[in-house]
């Protein structure tokens, strides 16, 4: 089921329950607040972006962001009381169970989570990067993922001016960037068609199983990728961009990032890199996938480190394995630099590392 389908089915549902009365909403099973809007719980983001402050800067905006599209929100001191007394330590990775003590508690239809993955307050040209998604309470699955991220280089016109300068008006603008298409409540957005399977640019360095034309699998699993490079954090924030990239894709059902956390409590352990029969077998059995999706990140240069270059470049090594036989379904290697994008002088190139990954991991998608 695309984006637009998925959110469009849960706020149709929430609008019947407005319009006949009824305590709980056919999908998500919440009652209608009295305000009228359905209601989000917005848990904390996870933070990767290496530094400690970036949350007080973009915590503060998602709120009326959200209000601002007619959705209601769950007091946020009752929200820190509920995860506290339950010990939840990785509130962007609920389990369904988690997620539905939040409906029982407070209402909630639908549950906000992400992570910032960027923030450099450089002289002159702060940075920032985020990614979100929406999970519908009463099913669990995503029902929209963005992501956004700017530098403020990027906001400079002719003769250099526009450039901004200050850390929490871009904060401001990426927030603005990241909920452009979530639609405001009651509001179906447009269904979005699944994005189809081709070369892309990556072609030269890709394997694709005749499989995914005749007998594709529907439901996939991000798991953890293996982190090649310097970057604290790199792996975890490629995880999240790569689920925005599949679900935005449309061709498959995404597991969300908590399910494959609680499964992993399960084993017992985390499998990065290769993966044996025996232990695919299991996650079948207890997943609930047909496919899994690991790798590796070979490079991840936000162009922030000294004695590196200062144009962000990125490089993905990453397979598809059919939980059943083993078997890979698909394999594919990216890279991505700033400058690919460039068409004169500095016009065009992305020179944030959030858009260009998200763009990088575009490309791979297509290939598979």
């Amino acid at each position: 089921m695309s984006n637009g389908s998925r959110l469009a089915s849960a706020i149709g549902h929430k609008l019947c329950a407005l319009v006949f009365g009824v305590g709980l909403a056919l999908l998500v099973g919440v009652a209608s607040t009295s305000e009228g809007g359905m209601r989000i719980a917005i848990l904390p983001f996870q933070n990767v972006s290496g530094h400690v402050q970036a949350p007080t800067f973009i915590t503060p905006l998602l709120e009326p962001a959200l209000r601002d599209r007619g959705y209601d929100i769950v007091e946020p001191k009752a929200l820190e009381s509920f995860l506290a007394q339950r010990r939840i330590r990785a509130p962007n990775k609920l389990s369904l169970e988690q997620l539905l003590a939040l409906r029982d508690q407070f209402g909630a239809a639908l549950a906000l989570m992400g992570s910032i993955d960027l923030f450099a307050d450089t002289a002159g040209n702060p940075q920032w990067g985020i990614s979100a998604r929406l999970r519908d309470i009463g099913s669990g699955q995503i029902v929209w993922a963005d992501a956004a991220g700017f530098t403020g280089d990027d906001f400079t016109g002719f003769l250099g001016l526009g450039t901004i300068t200050f850390p929490e008006q871009l904060a401001v603008k990426t927030v603005q960037r990241l909920f452009r298409n979530l639609p405001a409540e009651g509001m179906a957005p447009d269904a979005k068609r699944p994005v189809p399977s081709g070369p892309g640019k990556a072609s030269r360095w890709v394997f694709r199983s005749p499989r995914l034309d005749t007998d594709p699998p529907k439901r996939i699993a991000v798991f953890p990728f293996e982190n090649g490079t310097e970057r604290r954090g790199a792996a975890l924030i490629v995880d999240d961009l790569l689920t925005v990239g599949l679900f935005q894709a449309g061709r498959f059902q995404v597991e969300d990032p908590g399910e494959v956390y609680r499964g992993f409590q399960f084993l017992g352990f985390v499998p990065y890199g290769g993966i044996d029969l025996e232990t695919l077998q299991v996650i079948r059995d207890n997943f609930g996938v047909d496919a899994v999706i690991v790798g590796r990140v070979e490079d991840y240069n936000e162009g922030l480190r000294p004695g590196v270059s200062a144009s962000p470049s990125i490089a993905l090594d990453a397979r598809m394995l059919d939980v059943r036989t083993g078997e890979i379904l698909w394999m594919g290697y990216h890279e991505a630099r700033a400058e690919d994008s460039q068409i004169v002088l500095e016009f065009g190139m992305i020179k944030s590392m959030v858009p260009l990954g998200m763009k990088a991991i575009a490309e791979l998608v297509a290939t598979m």
